[in-house]
């Protein structure tokens, strides 16, 4: 939003110019104003990448989040805080899936003391 801000300043600067002197084209130094923009976000692939990376290995989503939060770029900061959120929910949804797979390990009737009891004659004989 801010960018958008800028952008409409600069165009109400080069109107100005332009009515000072007929020999500025608009177009063209808004053509550039926007070119500029552009090469002041953060690239969508980069962006892609980072939120896949942030969602697929989460603790290295906070890498891209502190990279693009420092970059500079005009939204870089927003880049950051939507790499910290999807690093965030993705752990907790791992330790909640983890959670719920050793709980029901653990209720299955499996007992660790019942799994040193066994022979293991008994287990050759059984697989024979």
């Amino acid at each position: 939003m801010n960018s958008e801000k800028e952008l409409e300043r600069k165009l109400q600067q080069y109107q100005e110019l332009a009515k000072e002197n007929k020999n500025i084209d608009v177009a063209v130094l808004m053509a550039s104003a926007l070119d500029q923009a552009r090469r002041d976000e953060v690239d969508g692939k980069k962006k892609n990448r980072a939120y896949l990376v942030s969602v697929c290995l989460p603790p290295f989503g906070l890498f891209y989040a502190a990279r693009y939060y420092f970059s500079g770029k005009s939204d870089g900061k927003r880049v950051a805080l939507i790499c910290v959120i999807l690093t965030v929910v993705s752990l907790l949804l791992t330790w909640g899936i983890g959670e719920m797979l050793m709980s029901s390990v653990s209720t299955s009737g499996l007992d660790l003391k019942q799994l040193q009891s066994l022979n293991p004659n008994d287990l050759k004989a059984l697989l024979q």
